[in-house]
């Protein structure tokens, strides 16, 4: 009888290891095995000291057309299958209640939906960086967000789970372009 809280305890400990350590997969996952898309971005709120060290990233297209047929409520999450177009950016080509059987595709949560049109919510919005080059890295992205080029966020897509990867300007990555600024 004295085993069993020995065993009890024992798979409590390893439920709270796999968890985190379940999640954290999935994202190395996606990041090694998901397909780049690219993003455009446009400018994000002002600063928030709560938050810590982050750039705020907003994909260009926060709307979406819902099909004929399809009823799309507020909170609720869909499927947006996308579509990477001539100049190499990925928009969104239709949403749908199921996971597309082909192409890639995101769960995103809707806003609101109206006239047939749904505004969406990303599932990421935040890039972390290092507390000692963040000055800096909010200093250039303020310089270049409303650019005619424009700051583009490169997310990975696997299985309809999205990560931001890194953001880039002129097909040049934010890292390198940081480093040069420091330096």
């Amino acid at each position: 009888m004295k085993t069993l809280p020995i065993i009890i305890f024992g798979i409590a400990a390893l439920a709270q290891w796999a968890a985190p350590l379940a999640q954290i997969w999935t994202h190395e996952q996606t990041l090694a095995k998901g397909t780049l898309i690219r993003l455009k971005c446009v400018a994000p709120d002002p600063y928030d000291p709560l938050r810590g060290r982050f750039l705020a990233v907003r994909p260009e297209q926060d709307q979406a057309d819902v099909p004929a047929g399809m009823k799309v409520e507020r909170g609720m999450h869909v499927f947006a299958t996308l579509i990477t177009r001539a100049d190499g950016l990925a928009t969104i080509s239709q949403l749908s209640l199921t996971p597309p059987t082909s192409g890639d595709f995101i769960r995103l949560k809707t806003r609101y939906a109206y006239d047939n049109k749904a505004t969406i919510e990303w599932p990421f919005e935040r890039f972390y960086i290092n507390e000692k080059l963040a000055p800096e890295a909010d200093k250039w992205f303020a310089e270049n967000i409303r650019t005619a080029q424009g700051i583009i966020a490169e997310v990975r897509v696997l299985n309809g789970r999205a990560v931001l990867a890194d953001l880039s300007l002129g097909g040049k990555p934010f890292r390198e372009i940081l480093k040069e600024r420091v330096k």
